[in-house]
């Protein structure tokens, strides 16, 4: 490879960088605004304010800023939790950030709910799981009802006649040699 082949690919790389990381900036400081709007429009019954940061996720160091707000709580914690997943897109999310959105809904759930439910759609093929975060995938589906779309099962691989034969005549000879070598 060429020296300026060389040099535009590290200063693609590091454009690329520079622009998710403003990116992510540009987000934060969206979700601030938006938080602080809401304490100065939406007083609470005890007087105070009460932010919105039930609904946004507030940035933190080394976590991607991901907006909420969109994500709704219909009732199936099943559905909320692919939700969840997909909101977060290609970075992905942890069962802790899970657990986090789930409290500050004040949305009940068992111990072992949230990973009993990643389990089950990664196994199932509706989420995929890479060092400890899940991603959603397109045929992760909610059907209206808030169910899971049910998942098509891929078609089961059939041997060909030919390789039955060979297995077959493979087994005779074993089982010959074996019996040779038993006499």
């Amino acid at each position: 490879m060429s020296p300026l082949t060389e040099s535009l690919k590290t200063r693609i790389r590091e454009l690329t960088t520079s622009i998710e990381t403003k990116a992510a900036e540009l987000a934060a400081y969206k979700n601030v605004l938006q938080i602080e709007l809401a304490q100065e429009t939406t007083p609470a019954e005890g007087g105070h304010s009460e932010p919105r940061a039930q609904t946004a996720s507030v940035p933190t160091a080394g976590k991607p800023v991901v907006d909420l707000t969109a994500v709704e709580f219909t009732g199936n914690k099943t559905a909320f939790v692919v939700a969840i997943v997909k909101a977060h897109g290609a970075a992905g999310v942890t069962p802790k950030e899970i657990r986090e959105v789930f409290a500050s809904r004040n949305i009940p759930q068992s111990d072992n709910l949230i990973y009993t439910t990643l389990s089950a759609l990664a196994k199932d093929k509706k989420l995929q799981r890479r060092d400890g975060r899940y991603f959603g995938e397109e045929s992760a589906a909610v059907s209206k009802s808030g169910r899971l779309a049910p998942s098509v099962a891929p078609a089961k691989k059939k041997m060909s006649p030919a390789a039955i034969k060979k297995i077959r005549e493979g087994v005779k000879k074993y089982w010959a040699a074996k019996k040779v070598a038993a006499k």
